[in-house]
């Protein structure tokens, strides 16, 4: 009787290409017990395992009072690394508790990704996990019962990062269904006589690139930088190109907060330090001691302060820095502390569509206020016949989950402005999406369109707003206060793809969109006196 092999459920990971020992993937390489494995087509193949571990699961204190300890036993763990050579690249698969033995940074990024999208047959995905790329980044783990095509998941490929994928594979050797991430994972009957065919095929199937025909080349216009090394050397560019680089160099608050409470931003604790209106990069090297490195923006904050000089939020500095860098013939991206390698004609294209969305051709008035409800409020009151006021004069519809602001300021009949102060991928993506939401209602909704009709002087009335308006006549506009002598309005990497998505949306329905810029004037004089510094990168410094 032939011996059937085991089912059994193997995580496999490659290392990166610069690994060639199979000790430097290991935490602690004296830890683990070593045995050495003789499997056909596995060099260096050597078994590493995890001490055994004994103890009592925590919750049983819960219940000490009243139980014995002895009543519940223990908690027995324990883990294996297998670790092999496959045609001159190092493979690792870990069992049970050996995850903890490995040291991830050593492992190629997204290998079980790539790896199963070559193999998966793109009409039986069962689940994606994805992160936006918009701030606050939200991860969506999305899981079916049934074979589904991809146009089934709703992903937006310009702004949802693919984290990892299940699905059949069109190959039954691996199986009925594998998943990929940093790992591939496989449930399948086999033994370990066959692991090194297993393997091989494995990496081939890694190298080859039919994913791309199967309607998953967009995975390579964008990914995060995961690569220790990487974000160092991008970290020093970085600190290099901040004196010399404003217009791709940039600060902008990394969250959403309520700009009623703003009135200015620090770099300091201290209560005299100087207030400043906006966030620029160039105040950076006089505010912040030398020498500017790394660790130091991580450290000191940023700070948002009320009228009473209070701290409304604060955050990193770092976190607070934008860039796009042009660094050895590849674009990168940082934002909210994460670097992303972006790929040069995506980059491309997104730019090309950012400078030809139309520039808003009145004037508004300079940014002279201390917030954006008193900007609102004095450009309504200085020019009563063009501006109504409709800031927070929010309209409640049945087709809408909360209420809905049509727009700050309305001018002259068939204009929805909305305004905000500039800031970071968040603050703007929540600026475009407010703007879609109500132009969606005013187009879909006649109750959104009568109550709007209510809030309106006479003049600027529609005529019978049960009718869907014509296409055409009204403008979506998106306002910018910022503070900047750029000829034009620059806005991070991310909030392109948000505009051009949204603005596509509204057009879609008949509106013209047009983005605006308001210049912010006001800057208040220095309250300390701060030296003026250099950067400076001293060697052998961290980053």
């Amino acid at each position: 009787m032939t011996d059937t092999p085991p089912i059994v459920d193997l995580t496999i990971y490659l290392a990166k290409s610069d690994v060639c020992d199979g000790l430097d993937i290991l935490k602690d390489p004296k830890s683990p017990n070593r045995i050495s494995l003789d499997i056909k087509g596995i060099r260096e193949c050597v078994l590493y395992v995890k001490p055994i571990r004994v103890k009592q699961p925590a919750w049983v204190k819960f219940f000490t009072p009243f139980v014995p300890e002895e009543e519940f036993g223990e908690n027995v763990s324990t883990g294996a690394v297998l670790i092999g050579k496959v045609a001159e690249r190092i493979l690792i698969l870990t069992f049970g508790q050996g995850r903890h033995l490995v040291d991830f940074a050593r492992v190629e990024v997204n290998f079980g990704l790539r790896t199963a999208l070559n193999l998966i047959d793109p009409a039986s995905l069962r689940g994606m996990d994805t992160s936006s790329l918009e701030r606050p980044s939200t991860n969506t783990r999305q899981q079916t019962a049934v074979d589904l095509e991809l146009g089934n998941f709703g992903l937006d490929i310009e702004r949802d990062l693919l984290r990892a994928v299940t699905g059949s594979p069109i190959d039954d050797r691996y199986g009925k269904r594998i998943s990929g991430k940093d790992a591939l994972k496989l449930h399948i009957k086999h033994d370990l006589d066959g692991l090194g065919d297993l393997l091989e095929s494995v990496l081939a199937d890694y190298e080859r690139e039919s994913y791309k025909r199967k309607g998953f080349d967009w995975i390579d216009r964008m990914g995060e930088i995961k690569e220790e090394s990487t974000r160092h050397d991008l970290n020093r560019e970085l600190l290099e190109r901040i004196p010399r680089e404003g217009p791709k160099i940039w600060l902008a608050i990394p969250d959403i907060i309520d700009s009623e409470d703003v009135v200015g931003f620090k770099y300091s604790e201290s209560e005299k330090a100087r207030r400043y209106d906006d966030l620029r990069i160039s105040d950076l090297p006089e505010t912040v001691k030398p020498p500017l490195d790394i660790p130091r923006l991580q450290r000191r904050k940023i700070a948002c302060v009320n009228a009473d000089g209070s701290v409304v939020s604060e955050w990193p500095i770092y976190r607070c820095i934008c860039a796009e860098i042009d660094y050895r013939d590849n674009i990168y991206i940082l934002n909210n502390g994460t670097w992303y390698k972006v790929d040069r004609n995506f980059a491309g294209r997104i730019n090309e569509s950012f400078a030809k969305i139309p520039r808003y051709g009145k004037p508004l008035p300079d940014f002279e206020d201390k917030t954006e409800t008193d900007y609102n409020l004095r450009v309504a009151e200085s020019n009563p016949d063009s501006f109504v006021l409709l800031d927070r004069k929010n309209i409640k519809v049945d087709s809408a989950p909360s209420p809905v602001e049509p727009c700050d300021l309305f001018r002259d009949g068939n204009e929805f402005i909305h305004v905000k102060r500039y800031g970071g991928s968040s603050i703007l993506s929540h600026l475009f999406n407010q703007g879609f939401v109500s132009g969606r209602l005013f187009w879909r909704d006649p109750d959104f369109r009568k109550q709007l009709n209510g809030k309106l002087p006479e003049r600027f009335r529609m005529d019978n707003p049960s009718r869907t308006p014509a296409g055409g006549k009204y403008h979506v506009i998106f306002a910018i206060i910022k503070e900047t002598d750029e000829a034009d309005l620059s806005i991070p990497f991310f909030s392109r793809i948000s505009l051009g998505h949204v603005i596509g949306e509204l057009e879609s329905m008949g509106f013209k969109a047009f983005l605006a810029r308001v210049p912010s004037r006001k800057r208040e004089r220095q309250t300390d006196t701060f030296p003026k510094k250099s950067v400076r990168i001293p060697p052998g410094s961290r980053l």
